[in-house]
């Protein structure tokens, strides 16, 4: 089981490298993601920088990168709960640092969401909530948007009771914070949840003295 293991991950990890909103991108707008927006190889971008089409076909893809480590897990670890997550993870990894980006990549809020619908939806919901809710009084201020990853290991262990699913969600909090350190906030680059010309870079500017 420990080199099948290894093989599926490995089978996990390089579809998670696949860049969908790359490829989506370049054959419907010949435009290359990497190098637009954000540069973040991920759906918001896609979105924003390719239109409608682009954007569904990267959440398509995005969706598929969860999708088959479940199955793979299904198939051949009876759907045994730590095979999965390892799966799971190493999914997470290709998407955010792909071989085929150089070690670019989203940030895997994508993958991380369906996988999590599947494997434990009342986690799902409630790190959801506590998400949009941080979201709307944060501002521009990317710390205070980075409190619910604090959480994510700690709910999945209170609703799950399992220490290796806080463990994988520890190891996921990690990674995200991780990828928003070195990646751009997509979401506060164009204005989504943020007033765009007010912040930058998740700091509020000073503002000029009043004259008196």
């Amino acid at each position: 089981m420990s080199s099948d293991i290894f093989l599926y991950a490995l089978i996990s990890y390089l579809y998670g490298a696949l860049p969908f909103a790359f490829i989506a991108t370049y054959l419907i707008t010949r435009k290359k993601l990497n190098g637009e927006g954000t540069g973040n190889v991920g759906v918001t971008n896609a979105f924003k920088v390719g239109g409608y089409a682009v954007g569904i076909a990267t959440v398509a893809g995005e969706i598929s990168k969860a999708l088959l480590p479940l199955f793979l897990a299904h198939r051949f670890f009876s759907g045994s709960l730590y095979p999965t997550l390892v799966l799971v993870y190493c999914a997470l990894l290709g998407t955010s640092f792909s071989i085929f980006l150089k070690g670019k990549g989203g940030k895997g809020t994508t993958i991380s969401i369906w996988a999590l619908l599947f494997l434990s939806p009342s986690s799902l919901v409630i790190l959801l909530v506590f998400w949009i809710v941080i979201l709307k009084v944060s501002g521009g201020y990317a710390l205070i948007k980075k409190i619910p990853l604090i959480f994510i290991p700690l709910i999945l262990f209170l609703v799950e009771r399992d220490i290796i699913f806080a463990l994988f969600g520890l190891l996921t909090s990690i990674h995200f914070f991780v990828t928003s350190y070195i990646r751009k906030d997509d979401f506060l680059h164009y204005g989504i949840f943020h007033k765009r010309i007010e912040f930058k870079d998740g700091v509020k500017p000073n503002r000029p003295a009043s004259k008196r």
